[in-house]
């Protein structure tokens, strides 16, 4: 099953919610897939880092590169959805020690922006 969920949700090109996986690998394995044993294999997944919330769109993405443990920002598209995934040390270390400073542990930092990818951008500015 936990084949199933990564395969499924590896093959979406934006982030999915554990329905669109749970939906996708219900049709994949011609059964219906609860979302509730989905999202189970998805924290799983999240706390091994073999994927990553988005938390602002309650969904999840395959992680290209489970080896890395950078902290991760996203730069979520508010017209297209799509989720484009940086790595930039100095701003998350600064999270880090700012909430450090504050007398905070911060465990897993999560740092997303909301705005237009450079597709969608364009399309506005023609318009």
């Amino acid at each position: 099953m936990r084949a199933a969920v990564f395969e499924a949700l590896a093959g979406f090109a934006r982030p999915a919610s554990a329905y669109d996986v749970a939906e996708a690998v219900s049709q994949a394995e011609g059964r219906r897939i609860a979302a509730n044993s989905v999202y189970r294999i998805l924290d799983l997944f999240v706390a091994k880092n073999l994927a990553r919330r988005v938390e602002t769109a309650n969904a999840y993405i395959a992680n290209t590169h489970p080896d890395c443990r950078h902290d991760c920002i996203f730069l979520v598209c508010d017209i297209c959805s799509q989720v484009t995934h940086i790595d930039d040390d100095a701003i998350t270390i600064g999270v880090r020690d700012a909430a450090g400073g504050a007398g905070f542990v911060a465990r897993r930092p999560v740092i997303e922006v909301r705005g237009l990818c450079a597709a969608c951008a364009a399309t506005q500015d023609a318009a």
